[in-house]
């Protein structure tokens, strides 16, 4: 039985969505249900209207109202085991769980609410479909997501640049570079999407080789967004030019600095170390006679275990520092005595650092050595302990006996 009150609001409710069922649910008239954004606000009646209520109606607000409690104790996985197939709840269960940006739990709610619609007709189902696609993004199921989403690739508002940056990023991740491109270059510098945007036609651009394009998109980022994992995307992509990229490396390394980031900082230090061994390396072919190439990648590998990342990355920087100086400031036998002074620094330091990890590592022997006694000393006490108090209570008895003897 469905009151006049609910036909009124039935004809309201599904005009906007272009479907007008034979019978709405019995539930509509005590929400009132958004069928474009999601929202179900509950509308309790006074308890005089309770009464008047009738047949399933009354029954249905019972258990409306049973639900809604559990609502708001924010009990969702109660409350929707009331009825699995209520529909408001699962309206408000989703919504919660995007707020706390459980998007797992968002999936699963808006494919049980896609199901119930299925039946309700409440909902528009291509919104449905719409956020379905988007949480099947979220959750980086990305075939699914191209499932729902590529139909409304054509008839979606044209406006909608944050449809355009997910199909260029669903289409990345699936390989398909051209589709990628296609609709990451669609969004305007002017959108909150655009450096997004950038960033996905930069991985379009390096994965088919256009490194001229990548390397544009790389610049763009730079300026608006000066950050290391930005100039990593820079000097990736400059080619032809050791000097400017080196020069980027080292931007790279203070921004990694100015962050705390100790990852970055080693991926800039990977960078740099690369292009200025290849000085020391060029600077080696211009001299006559016997000497030892100072070689930053043998120091790391005797040193670089047992040193702090903030230390050795000092350190590379005072190596290349002082190579550096060496390789402007003198040349033939003068530049051969400049490296051999920098190979014997470089060798007391590192001498220095493996004797002090030498010390630290036997220290550290001694106290488990001494924890270790420790505890066998107090395992033998307490075994003691134990063997006397035996004895004793043994003994107590006899005592006792052999006293009142005489």
């Amino acid at each position: 039985m469905v009151s006049c009150f609910a036909d009124t609001v039935n004809a309201a409710l599904y005009g906007k969505s272009g479907f007008v069922p034979i019978q709405a649910p019995n539930y509509v008239q005590f929400y009132d249900i958004d069928t474009t954004e999601f929202s179900a606000r509950f509308k309790p009646v006074s308890a005089e209207k309770e009464k008047t209520l009738s047949g399933t109606i009354k029954e249905a607000y019972k258990k409306i109202k049973k639900i809604e409690k559990y609502i708001n104790e924010r009990n969702f996985e109660k409350a929707v085991s009331v009825d699995t197939n209520f529909l408001p709840a699962h309206v408000k269960y989703l919504n919660y769980c995007i707020d706390k940006s459980n998007y797992h739990c968002a999936l699963n709610e808006i494919i049980t609410l896609k199901r119930i619609n299925s039946v309700d007709r409440v909902l528009d189902d291509e919104v449905i479909s719409y956020k379905l696609g988007m949480l099947y993004y979220v959750n980086k199921n990305y075939q699914a997501a191209l499932t729902y989403l590529s139909n409304f690739a054509n008839n979606k508002d044209q406006s909608d640049e944050n449809l355009w940056y997910v199909l260029g990023d669903v289409y990345l991740n699936l390989k398909n570079y051209e589709a990628s491109i296609d609709f990451a270059k669609k969004i305007p510098s002017t959108s909150v999407n655009y450096l997004s945007a950038q960033k996905v036609l930069y991985s379009d651009y390096i994965a088919t080789n256009n490194i001229s394009a990548a390397n544009a998109c790389a610049r763009v980022l730079v300026q608006r967004e000066p950050v290391s994992a930005n100039y990593f995307k820079l000097a990736d992509s400059t080619r032809g030019n050791d000097n400017e990229k080196l020069a980027i490396y080292y931007r790279a390394r203070k921004l990694a600095l100015d962050e705390n980031n100790l990852s970055s900082l080693a991926a800039a230090d990977g960078g740099i170390a690369l292009l200025e061994q290849a000085r020391i390396d060029n600077a080696m072919k211009t001299l006559k006679g016997f000497v030892v190439k100072p070689d930053w990648q043998k120091i790391l590998s005797e040193v670089g275990a047992i040193t702090e990342p903030m230390e050795l990355s000092n350190r590379q920087a005072n190596f290349f520092k002082s190579t550096n100086y060496c390789i402007q400031n003198f040349s033939d036998r003068d530049l051969i005595k400049c490296f051999e002074h920098v190979n014997s620094e470089e060798e007391k330091a590192s001498n220095e650092k493996l004797e002090q990890y030498k010390r630290a590592y036997e220290e550290q022997q001694r106290e488990y050595e001494m924890m270790r006694r420790q505890q066998e000393f107090l395992q033998r006490t307490y075994y003691n302990r134990m063997y006397m108090d035996e004895f004793y209570y043994m003994r107590q008895p006899y005592n006792y006996f052999y006293g009142n003897l005489w």
